[in-house]
């Protein structure tokens, strides 16, 4: 397994986590807003990032994408 997607799910489990969701409601939410393509394009920048970090990335991202800055996942 490549470093990239070991992260990705490292990123899965945090963001569960974090907002209370089930895996399948990450993934639903990952798929929906393209997170697992920008989590592996920018993953040299994310993988430096605490978890909080990357948490409040991936919801800044579905927010650029939805115009919403209040994030409802």
């Amino acid at each position: 397994m490549s470093k990239e997607s070991k992260f990705l799910i490292y990123c899965i489990e945090r963001y569960r986590h974090f907002k209370g969701l089930s895996g399948s409601e990450v993934a639903e939410t990952f798929e929906e807003y393209g997170i697992y393509e920008y989590i592996t394009k920018y993953f040299e920048s994310l993988h430096t990032l605490g978890d909080h970090c990357i948490v409040q990335d991936i919801d800044d991202h579905i927010s650029s994408i939805t115009g919403d800055k209040r994030i409802k996942v």
